[in-house]
This record gives C-alpha cells, sequence and structure tokens, in this order.
C-alpha cells in the first residue's frame, strides 16, 4: 500500500472564507459580519431581486432541455453584456472585431484572460496595490509572476495616479495589467475619467496587455456613468480584454455568472483570440454554466422586467451611499478627524480603514466585529441600527 495523499500538508485556510465560518461558528448575538463581500439588507439578509425570481419563473417554463450551449454560452447574454461594457458596439461588431464567452462568474472570465496572457508570452501581470486578494492567486497559480503598481493613498482616500503612473513607468512591453472597474475592491476609490484615458494612453505606448476586471456596475453612480472612464479606455487600447461579472448587480452569486470580452484591432486577431480561449475552457471547465446567464438575458430582454431590476439596482447602491456617509459621518465624530471623511466620497461596497492586522483581530475577539486583516469593510453587510456601535469599536483603534 502506498497512501500517495499522506506526502500532503494541508493548506491554511483562505482567509476570507475561513473569518465567514468563524463568524457563523461565534454563539455571540452582538456579532457584526463586515468580511465577505455580499450585499445584505437591513435585515442582514441577501435576497433575491424581484426581477431575478419572475425571470426564472419563465425560464421554468419555457425551458425543454439541459443540452450544453456550446463553448459560448447564451449568445443573447453575450450581446447584453457587450452592450453594458462597450456602449454601442456595432462598429466592432459589423468588423468582427469583439468577442465574448459565457464564463463561471467572473473568476471564470479572469481565468480565461490570464490563460490569453500567458498564450501571448507575458511573463508578469501587474496587479494595484491593494487588490482582491485572488486576483494574485489567479495569477500565480496560472505561472506567471505578479508585479504591483501603487493605487491608493491611504492618507488622503483617493488615487495616488502619480505614484501609479511612476509604478507603471517600470513595466516591460509585452506585460499584462489587471485594471478594476467601478468601485475598487478593497478600498472602493475609483480613477476619474480623465486618469481612465491618461491609464489608456500608457498601456498603448509601453505595450501592456490590459484586462479590465468589472465586478460592480452600476454600484457607483449608474449604469452609464460607471462605464464611462472604461469605454474611453477601451476605446484607446483596441487591444483589450474584458472581465465581467453579474454576482453583485444581479445577486447571482452562488449561479456564477460571469463574461469574457475582448477586442482586437482585426477580425482575423479576433477569430484567433476566440479559438485560444475557447479551448482553455474547454480543458478547464469545459462547458459554462447556463442558469444564471439565462436569467440575465431574459430580464435585460424584457423592458418591464429591465426596468424592475434597474429600479432594484438603483435601491441597493443609494442605500450603500447612504450607509456609507453615515459611518463616515459617525468616524469623523468620534475620533475628531477628518481623515475618515474619504468613506463617503468612494464608492461600491468596499473601503479600507487604516486598521493593523492584530487590530482587526482585537475587534474580533473581544467585540464580534468581523473584517479581514487588511482592514476592507463591506459596506453593504452595514444595518443602519448598528452603525453607532460600530463606529465606536473601530474608533478604538483609529
Amino acid at each position: 500500500m502506498n497512501p500517495a495523499f499522506e506526502s500532503l500538508n494541508a493548506l491554511p485556510p483562505d482567509a476570507l472564507l475561513g473569518l465567514m465560518t468563524a463568524y457563523r461558528a461565534d454563539p455571540r448575538t452582538d456579532k457584526f459580519d463586515l468580511g465577505v463581500g455580499v450585499y445584505k439588507d437591513d435585515d442582514g439578509h441577501t435576497p433575491i431581486m424581484s426581477a431575478v425570481a419572475k425571470a426564472e419563473a419563465i425560464i421554468l417554463k419555457q425551458q425543454t432541455t439541459k443540452v450544453y450551449e456550446g463553448p459560448r454560452g447564451n449568445p443573447d447574454f453575450c450581446a447584453a453584456i457587450e452592450r453594458f461594457v462597450f456602449g454601442d458596439s456595432s462598429h466592432l461588431i459589423e468588423k468582427g472585431r469583439l468577442i465574448s464567452m459565457t464564463t463561471p462568474g467572473g473568476c471564470g472570465a479572469l481565468y480565461l484572460g490570464v490563460g490569453l496572457m500567458k498564450r501571448l508570452g507575458v511573463k508578469t501581470v501587474w496587479l494595484s496595490r491593494p487588490t482582491w486578494p485572488n486576483h494574485t492567486n489567479l495569477v500565480m497559480n496560472t505561472g506567471l509572476a505578479v508585479a504591483e503598481y501603487a493605487y491608493a493613498d491611504a492618507e488622503t482616500g483617493r488615487v495616488d495616479f502619480e505614484s501609479l503612473m511612476a509604478s507603471l513607468s517600470k513595466t516591460r512591453r509585452g506585460d499584462g495589467i489587471i485594471i478594476q472597474g467601478p468601485c475598487h475592491n478593497p478600498t472602493g476609490i475609483d480613477l476619474s475619467v480623465q486618469q481612465w484615458i491618461d491609464l489608456a494612453m500608457l498601456t498603448v505606448e509601453r505595450g501592456i496587455i490590459p484586462m479590465l476586471d468589472i465586478a460592480y456596475h452600476g454600484f457607483a453612480g449608474g449604469l452609464e456613468s460607471d462605464m464611462e472612464g472604461a469605454r474611453l479606455f477601451l476605446k484607446i487600447a483596441e487591444d483589450s480584454m474584458v472581465s465581467y461579472s453579474c454576482s453583485k448587480n444581479f445577486g447571482l452569486y452562488r449561479e456564477r455568472t460571469g463574461c469574457f470580452l475582448g477586442q482586437a484591432y482585426t477580425k482575423r486577431a479576433a477569430d484567433a483570440v476566440m479559438t485560444h480561449v475557447a479551448d482553455i475552457s474547454r480543458t478547464s471547465y469545459s462547458m459554462p454554466p447556463a442558469h444564471g446567464a439565462a436569467i440575465v438575458a431574459t430580464i435585460l430582454g424584457d423592458m418591464a422586467l429591465r426596468a424592475e431590476w434597474e429600479a432594484e439596482l438603483t435601491q441597493m447602491r443609494e442605500r450603500m451611499i447612504s450607509l456609507r456617509k453615515a459611518l463616515s459621518d459617525a468616524l469623523v465624530a468620534k475620533t475628531g478627524s477628518n481623515r475618515l471623511a474619504a468613506l463617503a466620497e468612494q464608492n461600491g461596497m468596499f473601503s479600507q480603514i487604516p486598521v493593523t492586522p492584530e487590530a482587526a483581530k482585537d475587534m474580533r475577539e473581544k467585540h464580534g466585529l468581523y473584517l479581514p486583516a487588511s482592514g476592507r469593510i463591506n459596506i453593504a453587510g452595514l444595518r443602519q441600527a448598528d452603525i453607532p456601535r460600530i463606529a465606536d469599536i473601530m474608533s478604538e483603534y483609529l
């Protein structure tokens, strides 16, 4: 007998998933979960959006088979996400320069993009400092090196664009870069429209291969305004990739609904890209999931359902903006410092408070306030009634 698995040692648990497990096991009733990134209402629930439930009912009535949809997945879904990302993309479609594929969530799209970077000869992928931790894991597990570019100024709570551009002056032609779209994770700090333009010009000048990661579309200012900078970037950097996730804005977390998009200078190049990403998908997840993509396509293809979904999305966004302001005001009042006033100016589900890993652990153990060691907080996990108590706890460590 040769017990092969005995040679393995257990890996440390994923920090965020471990935090979720610890929160659930905590018997205290006065505990607060600001860790895992899901939207919660004021009752602490993550509801199914009404437009989603109605779309599912339509699908249940109409669906007659569960056969594979093919490597691209749902074409109506792909076409809808193309319009979300590129706006009026008819010229790209007519010229055959735009490709899209349904993927298992945003992670599936990122996996295809980083895999394509590797086939293009990329050796190093640049990520913002800080970034979503799984960006780093995904790039490294593909066998590529990670480099970091400066992003957030912790003192001002805004983009340190001068340092960002200085970081990227060290890139080499053929490097890759992942740039987050609206509602940066973990900081909530977004690029201005002019900064998007300047960054696009730099990627072209230095021959960097970009991929935009859009996971919180509609959570900053609205569906159109959120994409203004990214669309201008894509007009300048015409060899680009995009990862799009529907987990947050459609509430389809467990359905794993994402889209990979790519644009190229020529139809020949776009066709070649499609064959490569199809090959990468075939040797990993083989075929994309269908249910979430069908939900999104049904909603966006029905005027009444789309209006209902947009109204729900607006309510979610406005609630997060209100929670941001309330927490920012409470922390400024408690600490007597304007350092945290910038929280109110940031966007989306996340922000990052300036605490040490030791302080984050202390808040969890002493006060039942759960947040990761990085200080990232899930604004969408707040309840209005809890903000005074949470501000009391945080102010001890700020």
